[in-house]
Order: C-alpha cells, then structure tokens, then sequence
C-alpha cells in the first residue's frame, strides 16, 4: 500500500470523518469501485465528501482511470453526483487503446505546479495524445455516455435474471455479477472464455465486465446467454 494514506469504509461517511486528523490533506477515492466488485458510491456520500473537504480545508481526489470518459454514462462519472472535485485522474479510455494518463485540477491547484513538476519520460508523446484526441472526438460526437447508461442498464436489468445471482451493480457499461456461494466465480469465468466471452473475475463470487462502449443490446442478449450457459453448466 501506498505510505501516507490511512484508508476508511467506503460509503461510509462517518469513518471517513473519524479517519481525518490535523495532518490530513486531502481524500482520495473512485466514485465507483472497480476492482472492488463494482460497488458505486452513493449520492449521500460523494456529495457528503464534497462538503467535508469544503469544511476542513481538504482536497477532494477522484480517481476516474476505470470510471472516465463515456464509461458510467456520463462523460466522467463525478458528474453523475452534481461535484467537482479538485482533481481528477484518468487514463485508458481516454487513449482509445494507446497507453496514455492525465490528471486534470481545478485553476486554483494548477497553480501549484511548476513546470516540469507533474512529467514523465514519455509525457506529452505526440502520438499518444493526437490518438487520445481522435478518441475523445469519438466519445463525445456519437454521445456514448448516453449509449452506455442506456445499454448498461439494460444489460443488469437481464443479467439479474440469470440463475444463482445474488446481485446486479451497474454504473453505465461497467457491470458486475455476484453469484451466490454455490457457485465459484473463476469457474465461471473459464466457462465464459471456453464459449469466448471475455470476462473477469473479482474475488469468489463475482464476475465484471467492461463490454465496449458501442454495445449494443443485442450484444448484450447474446453475453447474458452464454453467462446463463455458462452458469448451468457449473
């Protein structure tokens, strides 16, 4: 783990306020827990550490590497939650598959940088960002946030139907599955890519997928059929 943070519930507000001390500088989480098993946060919270950092002087850091860029339905998944945060990074759908990060702040923090203070080797490479600014123009010319909340919901709403589902979470095309404990979820897993479905499994008992943001709902109808199939199976 990263030294100098000191880590609190998610979704809990009232840990997070218990957890910040005269040294504290800022909160730092993704407005949607990928890695975790795609667990959203609530409105009550993002909007209650909006208020906190307000009060106390903090800065608010949203990590939106997984959630940014047309993927939870809105261009960036903060703006699901009426906030802006102070700052916020991003990478991968922003590079359309080229390897590219960046962090943007608000005017107030810009000023903290210096030049040179926020590089890399290979920050700024020409292709890299001509290819990120190819791929926003796409994001944002066919509104594949709307597509993605239109079609993400869809796809939960047909996947809680599959048998031995214990829950369904969504944020736009960012889905995850849990099962029910009869099931083992790197098994289903290996039945989805013998079938060549590509998806993921988060710890015992849930499978995510990231389907692309193109998909449509037939995409989604034959991906709830293999998983179905995929399930009976096990």
């Amino acid at each position: 783990m990263l030294p100098g943070f000191v880590y609190a519930e998610y979704n809990n507000l009232e840990d997070f306020k218990s957890k910040i001390t005269e040294n504290t500088i800022a909160i730092m989480v993704e407005p949607c827990q990928g890695e975790g098993g795609v667990h959203p946060a609530t409105k009550e919270f993002l909007v209650g550490l909006r208020k906190l950092c307000d009060e106390k002087g903090l800065l608010l850091l949203l990590d939106e590497i997984q959630t940014g860029w047309c993927r939870t339905g809105k261009v960036m998944d903060y703006m699901n939650y009426d906030i802006k945060p102070d700052a916020v990074s991003m990478a991968k759908g922003i590079g359309g598959g080229m390897p590219i990060g960046a962090m943007a702040c608000t005017a107030k923090l810009a000023k903290t940088f210096g030049a040179g203070a926020h590089g890399s080797t290979y920050a700024g490479n020409p292709v890299t960002c001509a290819a990120a600014y190819a791929q926003v123009k796409e994001l944002l010319d066919r509104n594949l946030a709307e597509n993605a909340r239109v079609v993400g919901d869809y796809f939960a709403g047909i996947l809680a139907k599959l048998p031995k589902v214990k829950a369904v979470r969504n944020a736009g095309l960012l889905v995850g599955v849990e099962f029910d404990d009869s099931l083992a979820s790197v098994e289903i897993k290996r039945a989805c890519i013998a079938r060549k479905l590509l998806v993921t499994s988060i710890g015992t008992s849930i499978i995510r997928m990231v389907p692309p943001l193109i998909a449509t709902k037939e995409d989604c109808d034959k991906a709830a059929a293999i998983l179905k199939e995929a399930v009976e199976s096990l």
